[in-house]
């Protein structure tokens, strides 16, 4: 359950991550802090709260929750918004696929939560380390070139 978790934690925090960049490369800017709060939400979830449930179990729990629903209802909530509201239609994709990831990823790593079984210190630290050198890479990058 918890390679699940972690699995679907990551694929959330990706598609946050390209959604962001893809509405990023046809804009000008941005018109609010609500897509940098979602973007940099999605990369503290995809280096770091996607394994830590896997060392402290509760922490991690609790903390990608509260991440998850963060990056979710700061921006891909208003797209969803605007699909049903707004001048243009934005593509439920945006919204409905990031919104059931969140959901099944939440489920999920509460239900290992429950569930006490050890894992390997060599699996977790395998998982952990490639999604911390990316999340690094990208968030110091993308920090330094927006912020100048």
């Amino acid at each position: 359950m918890r390679i699940i978790a972690y699995i679907t934690s990551i694929l959330v925090a990706g598609i946050l991550y390209f959604l962001f960049a893809a509405y990023m490369g046809v804009s000008a800017g941005l018109g609010s802090w609500l897509p940098l709060i979602s973007f940099y939400c999605s990369i503290i979830i995809f280096g770091f709260l996607s394994w830590l449930h896997f060392f402290y179990s509760r922490v991690g729990a609790i903390l990608l929750t509260v991440f998850l629903l963060l990056m979710f209802f700061s921006w891909p909530a208003f797209l969803l918004i605007e699909h049903f509201k707004g001048e243009y239609k934005l593509p439920l994709f945006e919204s409905l696929v990031p919104l059931s990831l969140i959901f099944i990823s939440i489920y999920l790593v509460w239900i290992s939560d429950r569930k006490k079984k050890r894992m390997n210190t060599w699996v977790k630290y395998t998982l952990a380390i490639p999604p911390d050198i990316l999340a690094f890479y990208v968030g110091i990058d993308f920090s330094i070139k927006f912020f100048g």
